[in-house]
């Protein structure tokens, strides 16, 4: 018999996270569910360890690093649950988040995709659970300088959707983080594919936007929760990798969703527009160090 629930992860090289995911669900209060593990060509040992470690997890090897999308496009195909709950490898979930969102989703048919309120180490709300990104979004996104120095103003108001900070009841988003999203095992099949010409960046928002034309809502469940290490937050160095798919990412979706395709002016400006912040932020961030982490605490509700 097939289990109800599946969890899928995705891993590269990065077996402390993982670890510490897999731990924080052997404590969750779950229903009978598989964890399904897709190792995309790490070269740390992370495979040989979770078979050690963690037994009872299937593992699917990819031979090379194929990128986020084509490994969860691997996972979606090989779960085998009715619901999937999709987890970033750097996520901690609170032990009542699988079962809360496993209830919501079966209580209303009309809702394609849920996900839990995210926090960071700190306990802050990540604004994962927004609107879609338009053209002003690059310049007041969720990291962005100017949202950080005018937090009030009406793009950044618009795209991250602040009043629902403090809400404790679900709320219809136009997407959410792809640190974590439960669904039915058939959305993929509805909603089509993660697009893998995106590497990492940008693919969640993209299939959100997919899912959106299957005519069903997406939503976030406050009264659940995960904890989200994000490698990419604000004030910590990124690499330049990180960087130049960040903005490639970004490119890609505004053409695809945005313009009429790339000989579209708007496409031009923004490949253009896109590449000097790209630039700039490279240079930035060679001048500044990590910020001094603060100590983790327990999200509240």
């Amino acid at each position: 018999m097939n289990p109800e629930l599946t969890i899928l992860i995705v891993t590269w090289n990065s077996w402390a996270d993982l670890k510490r995911c897999l731990e924080s669900i052997r404590k969750a209060s779950v229903p009978a569910c598989e964890i399904l593990v897709i190792d995309n060509g790490s070269e740390d040992g992370t495979p040989e360890k979770l078979q050690r470690e963690f037994p009872e997890v299937r593992l699917e090897r990819n031979a090379t690093n194929l990128g986020l999308p084509a490994a969860v496009n691997r996972g979606l195909r090989e779960v085998r649950g009715d619901f999937v709950m999709l987890l970033d490898v750097d996520t901690e979930v609170r032990p009542e988040t699988p079962g809360l969102l496993l209830e919501f989703l079966r209580a209303h048919p009309e809702v394609a995709l849920v996900a839990p309120r995210i926090y960071t180490p700190e306990g802050e709300i990540e604004q994962t659970a927004r609107n879609l990104p338009s053209m002003m979004s690059g310049l007041f996104g969720r990291q962005s300088l100017l949202t950080r120095l005018f937090p009030g103003n009406p793009y950044t108001k618009r795209y991250l959707l602040p009043e629902n900070l403090g809400r404790k009841d679900p709320f219809a988003v136009g997407q959410v983080s792809a640190a974590c999203m439960f669904m039915r095992r058939g959305l993929a099949d509805e909603a089509g594919p993660w697009d893998e010409g995106y590497r990492c960046y940008w693919v969640d928002s993209d299939w959100c936007a997919q899912v959106h034309r299957t005519g069903k809502a997406i939503y976030c469940f406050p009264a659940a929760s995960i904890v989200h290490y994000e490698n990419n937050r604000a004030h910590k160095k990124k690499s330049p990798w990180r960087i130049r798919h960040f903005h490639i990412g970004a490119y890609r979706f505004y053409r695809k969703h945005r313009t009429l395709g790339v000989l579209d002016p708007r496409a031009i400006v923004a490949a253009v527009a896109l590449a000097i912040r790209a630039v700039v932020m490279m240079v930035l961030n060679e001048l500044k160090g990590d910020s001094p982490a603060r100590a983790p605490v327990q999200p509240t509700r």
